[in-house]
Parts: C-alpha cells; structure tokens; sequence
C-alpha cells in the first residue's frame, strides 16, 4: 500500500481547509459552541458548497461514488478546526442507512440526509452496541409496525436531529440487534439535551416510549459491526486532525516564547515532548491511512478499526496534555484554545469503546 495521500487529495485538504477557515472561524466556533453546539449558517454552507456527507457513497445511492479516504480527510480538516456541526453523527446515520437499509429505505433517507436538509444521529456510541445483553432498547412487533422502548446515551448533536438510527434488540429467543429509524417528531419520542465536557459536540439523551420506528433488515451482522467500525476509523482521522492542530500551537508557541533571553523551543525537553508528539503522529498517519484503504476492499477493517480507534486515541489525548504543558499557564484559561482541543481528546476517546475497550476487540477479532 501507498501511505501517501495524492494531489487531488492535497487540493481537497488544501481547499476544505480554507473553507473552515473563512466560513468557521475560532471566535465564531466559540459563539456556536456558546448557543447550541450547532452552527446552522456554516452547516449550510458546506453542505451546499463543499458536500461532504456523500463523498463515499456509492453514486447510485446520491453520493460521489469515492473512497473513505476522502471522507477521513474532511473528518481530519474539521477536527483541527473543531468546528460545531453535526457532521459525524449524520455521517454515521449514513453509514447505517447505506449497509443496512433496502432499496426503497435508502431512496427515502439518504437524499436528504446527503444534502444537509436533514440532521441524521447515529444512537449508538457505546462500545458493545451490538451485543443483544447490552442493549438499551427493545423492539416489539404490533399489527401496525415496529416500536421501541428504551433509552439511548449519549447521542451526538440528539437535540438538532431530525432522524434517528436506533440499535434495539427483538423480543423473542433468538433476539438480535437491529438498526431501527425513528423521526425526531414521532410520538414517544423525547430529547433531553445533556451537559458535556465538549462543549463544541453537544450530546443528549433519547428516550423512547413506544416509539414507532422502522427497522432496517437489509443487512447482515457483520454489516452492523461494519458501521461502527467505520464510525471508529472517521473518529480516529477526526482525532489525527485534532492532535496535529496541538503539535502546530505548540510548535509555534515554543519559538515566539522566550525564557533566559532564548526561545523556550531551544530547550532540550521542549524540543523532546514536540518530537514524542511528532513521532506519534506520523504513526496515526499512517494507521488511519491504512484502516481507511481497508475500508475499500473490506479485508481487513475489522482489524483496522479498533486498533487505529485506540492508537488515535492515545496520540490525541498525549498531544493535548503535552502541548497543555509547553504552553504553561495560559493553557489553563479560557481564552486559549487547547482546553477545547482537550476536551475534544478526553470525549472522543470514551466513543464506541476507550482505548482499553478496542484493544481488547482487537484481540478478539484476531483471535489471540
């Protein structure tokens, strides 16, 4: 495999960059995250103009028919922006919608949900998601459709979706995991928006009570572990994105301070902590390059997965307590930015499993 990226996709990086950078800008990211964690105008605006939400999706779905490297690439640019839309949550719901749904359930759902116009939360961030013992949510059949009783927690950006994705299990001795889509504004359906450590990804509670819901059937088990192992490798790029963003403040923070007349960059254990920050990112480089090839031909993204989940992890949350400690005291306000970034690190490191959690998976689907 070839671990670097091409030129179009350095022209794409390059140009969805910019785009962030004009349309989202750090003050306006704090006046989003402020309100309600979702900035209406900037998701408008790249959906509209930049399209992101379809760029894996086969074009005889709506999408542009790429790869998954593209989409980990947009995934990459908005976590170093940390910008406050529901991008991975309707991505997810996507994902779901396209491996498990038939075809009149993805001509129905995905073309609103791949342009923007509708919100898509995928209620299913916990590590054993399908796993009938832990489900949360149950699924009972009546002479006029489906509904589902139970609660999900946490579900990002829950309070702006329009649509849910809901894994509930089956009454019944061979119970499974289905996922299910429940509309926002069906009865027995109830949001709560909770607090959160990040304050630029806001999460809520779903509660469902006699929910109607429609399940989607088309796919196959193995389909279900697929979406969240994709979720896994869109949040490992996510966090590469983050962690490069902490190396660059630092990077560029330790050669304008000065300490003893000289920039505190020419200090042995400054220039160490940036190289162990470096070192570690070029390998989440290339693990996220690897897991998102993997996604391609299928072969090998069960084993990709967590283990990119996990080492992406681990790289953010260093990057993020490290570039915390070179900058000192300023990085303790909240005028700075790296306690975003950091609570962005400590947040995403719980989703679909901690670092533990996917390692242990790993070790399971490798059968050691």
């Amino acid at each position: 495999m070839d671990f670097r990226y091409s030129p179009e996709h350095d022209a794409f990086r390059a140009s969805l960059g910019g785009f962030l950078r004009e349309a989202a800008s750090q003050m306006r990211m704090r006046e989003a995250a402020a309100a309600d964690g979702h900035d209406r105008r900037v998701w408008q605006r790249l959906c509209r103009e930049m399209q992101p939400l379809g760029l894996h999706v086969p074009a005889e779905c709506g999408g542009d028919g790429g790869t998954l490297i593209e989409t980990a690439i947009v995934f990459s640019e908005f976590g170093r922006a940390l910008t406050p839309v529901p991008l991975a949550t309707t991505t997810f719901a996507i994902e779901a919608v396209l491996r498990m749904g038939d075809d009149e359930q993805r001509k129905r759902l995905l073309a609103g949900l791949l342009s923007g116009e509708q919100i898509g939360a995928l209620a299913a961030a916990g590590p054993n998601e399908t796993d009938p013992s832990a489900a949360t949510v149950r699924a009972s059949r009546r002479a006029d459709g489906t509904v589902l009783t139970g609660e999900c927690v946490p579900v990002l950006h829950g309070h702006v979706a329009d649509l849910f994705v809901v894994p509930a299990v089956a009454d019944g001795p061979d119970s499974t995991v289905v996922f299910h889509v429940v509309a926002a504004g069906a009865p027995g359906v109830t949001v709560v928006r909770l607090p959160s450590f990040d304050v630029t990804r806001p999460v809520a509670r779903l509660q469902l009570a006699q929910a109607p819901a429609d399940p989607l059937t088309a796919g196959s088990p193995d389909e279900a572990e697929r979406v969240l192992d994709v979720a896994r490798v869109l949040l490992a790029a996510e966090m590469l994105g983050g962690a490069e963003a902490c190396l660059e403040l630092t990077v560029e923070y330790a050669r304008s301070r000065k300490q003893f007349g000289r920039p505190i960059g020419s200090f042995q254990a400054v220039k160490h902590a940036c190289a162990e920050m470096m070192i570690e990112i070029d390998a989440t480089r290339a693990a996220v390059m690897f897991a998102a090839m993997s996604a391609a031909n299928g072969d090998e993204l069960h084993i990709a997965a967590p283990l990119v989940k996990a080492q992406a992890a681990d790289t953010y949350v260093l990057c993020a307590g490290t570039a915390i400690q070179v900058h000192g005291g300023i990085a303790f306000t909240w005028e700075h930015d790296l306690h975003l970034y950091f609570r962005r690190a400590k947040t995403t490191e719980a989703l679909f499993g901690s670092s533990a959690r996917n390692r242990a998976l790993l070790a399971d689907r490798a059968g050691l």
